[in-house]
């Protein structure tokens, strides 16, 4: 090892790493035991990490920190979807009247990447850097379809979801509904479960490997989004994240 480099800071980004790669979450001896670290060096790292917000302990288990997700932004600014998202955005926002977002899964939560304003004067939506709940938002639904799905219950015994509006899914057998309902129409509807008077909509994006790598959606006030016109936006956004993958090489065939 490098004479300048710090034994427990490299302990530390190990641990970050171990978080990241385990969205159920990891008890204090798994992380003992996969980081080859002491008992007394990994409860002094945990306890620094979460008071920096970088973990996050639930439950008896660590989880990656919000403020370690924020701190990626950064990073994910460069990625190549976000620059390849911007004309898709734009044009679903013109097409549709609505704000239009693609947000990213980190953890547990839906990462707002990017955002585009709606051409109205009403308004609503994250902006970038914002973390929202998987169970309650229209793009964090999409990853608990297409990633999460087999976690669900580990995800329903390891958190306990906010009841935010009286629309709010909160129950594991509400949310293997909802789930399956998604993965059958190929989107996901807020339906007013985080924001009272606010509806979303969104689809899975898919990378080269086919797998989901983002959800590209719509948000708008519930008044211009009523249950009959949302089929019609859905085909908008759905039609809108294929194009998008394709742009990331995916391929149907």
């Amino acid at each position: 090892m490098n004479k300048y480099q710090i034994p427990n800071i490299i302990k530390a980004c190990r641990i970050l790493e171990l978080l990241a790669e385990n969205a159920d979450g990891l008890s204090a001896s798994d992380i003992e035991q996969m980081s080859e670290a002491a008992r007394t060096t990994v409860y002094r790292i945990l306890q620094t990490l979460c008071a920096q917000g970088m973990a996050e302990k639930r439950n008896g288990l660590f989880f990656a920190g919000t403020q370690l997700v924020k701190i990626g932004l950064d990073s994910l600014h460069s990625m190549e979807i976000r620059s390849l998202c911007v004309p898709f955005l734009r044009d679903l926002a013109n097409k549709t009247g609505c704000t239009s977002h693609l947000a990213v899964p980190a953890g547990w939560q839906s990462l707002i990447l990017e955002v585009h304003d709606s051409p109205n004067p009403v308004r609503v939506a994250s902006r970038p850097g914002t973390t929202v709940p998987l169970y309650c938002s229209s793009t964090g639904k999409i990853f608990l379809a297409y990633i999460h799905k087999d976690s669900l219950k580990n995800y329903y015994c390891s958190h306990h979801p906010e009841k935010f509006t009286e629309n709010t899914i909160t129950t594991l057998e509400e949310m293997e509904k909802e789930v399956n309902k998604i993965l059958e129409n190929g989107c996901s509807v807020d339906a007013q479960e985080y924001h009272e008077n606010v509806c979303c909509i969104a689809a899975p994006v898919k990378n080269g490997s086919r797998e989901v790598c983002a959800s590209i959606g719509i948000t708008g006030p519930s008044s211009s989004l009523p249950e009959q016109r949302i089929e019609g936006i859905s085909g908008e956004v759905t039609q809108c994240a294929e194009k998008l993958s394709e742009a990331m090489g995916y391929s149907r065939n």
